[in-house]
């Protein structure tokens, strides 16, 4: 698993002087660091230029300035950045090199993209979903904890890892076995199987019939 601190001296020696700020977000700040969590950071630069990829990091690639203006004004270097993307950092990011950011965000335009997401992403995803049997391990993980996460924000505002947002839709519909859901993204040692699958599916439906009444 890679450091932040070497992630940057990775750049720096590839990019001389154009590394001018860094900023980390998701599971290394939301405290929810498991075994094959990859490095999610935003790094600013000076003047274009392609950023060597790195396995085990997630980046994101923006002019420097950059993360004082609205998303919507933001054409990254590379990756994706996104009103949640926004958030995270105003609230919860770390700034590991340079000036923390502003990331000028609004609750409705955060609300707006995590419901735009279910619709556009997770929806044609869970279709085919519901055309297997039974996902594998990784697949289960993802289903199973990546809608609960918008679900959460769409409600609270507040953006929570998936481990977190697994155990908020555990508590709130404790019929379907999430917390084996929760316990199997800590622990490789617990099994996942098609009733897990099913419970994703369940959870899903459920998230879109409580988000839009």
């Amino acid at each position: 698993m890679i450091t932040p601190g070497e992630y940057l001296s990775f750049l720096d020696a590839r990019l001389p002087g154009l590394v001018v700020g860094a900023h980390l977000y998701g599971s290394r700040v939301l405290g929810d660091v498991v075994a094959d969590s990859d490095l999610d950071i935003v790094v600013e630069l000076s003047s274009p230029a392609e950023v060597p990829g790195v396995e085990g990091a997630d980046v994101a690639v923006v002019p420097v300035g950059s993360l004082e203006e609205p998303v919507s004004a933001v054409t990254p270097l590379a990756g994706e950045i996104t009103p949640v993307l926004w958030q995270q950092l105003r609230t919860v990011g770390q700034t590991v090199r340079g000036t923390r950011p502003t990331c000028p965000v609004t609750a409705a335009e955060v609300e707006d993209y995590c419901r735009g997401n279910l619709v556009s992403y997770w929806t044609p995803l869970f279709a085919q979903v519901r055309a297997v049997e039974s996902l594998p391990r990784d697949g289960v993980l993802w289903v199973g904890l990546g809608p609960a996460r918008l679900w959460h924000t769409i409600r609270t505002g507040e953006i929570v890892s998936k481990s977190r947002a697994g155990e908020l839709a555990a508590a709130r519909w404790p019929d379907l076995p999430l917390a084996d859901v929760v316990a199997a993204r800590r622990d490789p040692s617990v099994e996942l199987g098609a009733s897990h699958t099913q419970a994703a599916i369940d959870l899903f439906d459920r998230i879109l019939t409580d988000v839009t009444t």
